[in-house]
């Protein structure tokens, strides 16, 4: 700029602001049909460092979602081509910027995975990406399943230090968890692929597990195998219905040690809901801990912290997920 100064041209700066960049581009024209005009070296250089200064959102760099879509105007377009496909000049009929600048915009969104693009004879037609969509929500569904649980275990903290605590609350451990997949899916990857949810660390051999079996009818068990062939049988299959729910015992006391007596033994609930053709929510309740006699609280504490049943959930979307 000060060397265009320099050179004697009436070149006058033209603030633009976001909204106005139509104006901008009729100020360019201008000075660019006057004799006196900038060299194209210089007027680009003005161009660039304009744009950088003035309209800093619209830079094409890489970004991700979340990114791509703080910006007001970017999610404007976004919004208009999740209710029907676009070229870029519809958008720009629609909205106050200009094409090259909805071009800019547009570029972000399919870089960071949102948008894709097509030929339909002269135009270049946008519309969403669902898998760049479908990403962002699995994100929004582990922020809320997280959050949900913080909540979860500070109420009952909070009732409990009040003495409220209802019998259901002590003796039962609840979680749950969202996946995008259908609720056949979700049902079949909980249990035909649990020796990938269970964490080998979860051991009551007192060898290496070689694998965790899941026997998918009522009557089955569930039991981890050792390397040397040795076999602890943890859990009985008390109902099995296939794809909306799964009820199992958990036939392991406080010193968690196998426990015999089958009346000392509480159950896990783990219910499949659909809530979409490509969306379910899964909810895990552990009850009648109670029953496990002394020391059932410590077991309580345990299946519900962050080692316990939530782990195993997220282990399971990860799965889905994969």
């Amino acid at each position: 700029m000060a060397a265009a100064l320099a050179a004697g041209s009436d070149f006058r700066v033209v603030r633009v602001w976001p909204g106005t960049d139509r104006h901008f581009e009729r100020r360019l024209h201008q000075l660019n049909s006057r004799t006196d005009r900038l060299t194209w070296a210089g007027l680009t250089g003005c161009v660039r460092n304009t744009v950088s200064v003035y309209l800093p959102l619209v830079a094409t760099y890489r970004s991700d979602g979340w990114t791509a879509l703080a910006d007001p105007t970017r999610r404007a377009i976004f919004e208009r081509l999740a209710d029907h496909p676009c070229a870029v000049g519809e958008l720009a009929a629609a909205l106050p910027v200009s094409r090259p600048a909805v071009s800019q915009h547009l570029k972000v969104l399919k870089e960071a995975g949102l948008v894709v693009d097509q030929h339909v004879g002269t135009r270049r037609v946008y519309r969403v990406d669902p898998e760049g969509l479908c990403a962002l929500r699995e994100q929004l569904d582990l922020f809320w399943n997280k959050a949900l649980t913080a909540y979860t275990r500070a109420v009952e903290q909070h009732t409990q230090e009040g003495g409220m605590t209802s019998q259901a609350q002590q003796t039962s451990v609840r979680a749950q968890v969202v996946v995008a997949a259908s609720i056949e899916h979700a049902f079949r990857v909980f249990t035909e692929d649990f020796d990938r949810i269970k964490p080998r660390e979860h051991n009551l051999l007192q060898v290496p597990i070689a694998e965790t079996v899941f026997e998918r009818r009522v009557g089955g068990t569930i039991y981890d195998r050792g390397v040397d062939g040795s076999v602890c049988r943890w859990a009985r299959v008390l109902a099995y219905e296939p794809p909306h729910r799964v009820v199992f015992s958990w036939d392991i006391n406080p010193q968690w040690q196998i426990e015999a007596d089958v009346d000392k033994t509480s159950e896990v609930e783990v219910r499949f809901i659909s809530e979409a053709s490509q969306r379910t929510r899964v909810e895990l309740e552990h009850r009648n801990l109670e029953r496990h006699g002394a020391g059932w609280e410590s077991e309580r504490d345990g299946v519900g912290g962050e080692a316990g049943w939530p782990l195993y959930l997220e282990r399971f979307a990860e799965l889905v997920a994969s």
